[in-house]
């Protein structure tokens, strides 16, 4: 099995963004890594086409942040 330079760059920055979001949030970077690969900012990050992957893994993170918060919002709603 071989992975592209985008799918390895793609993994890199996910298991970067992940240690970011587990020292914010005070939580194992398992946690971290379990919430952040169901999250629609992974599949924007694996997916070739967004080229999300050509963002720092801060940014990702704070993508990631952004779309929890805005999940917890709508929560709140209903």
């Amino acid at each position: 099995m071989t992975f592209s330079k985008y799918e390895y760059s793609m993994e890199l920055l996910a298991a970067m963004a992940c240690k970011t979001i587990a020292e914010q949030q005070n939580i194992s970077l398992v946690s971290a890594f379990d919430s952040f690969i169901k999250s629609k900012t992974a599949k924007m990050l694996f997916d070739e086409r967004t080229v999300f992957w050509c963002n720092g893994p801060d940014y990702i993170a704070d993508e990631y942040n952004r779309e929890r918060a805005a999940s917890k919002q709508i929560d709140t709603i209903y």
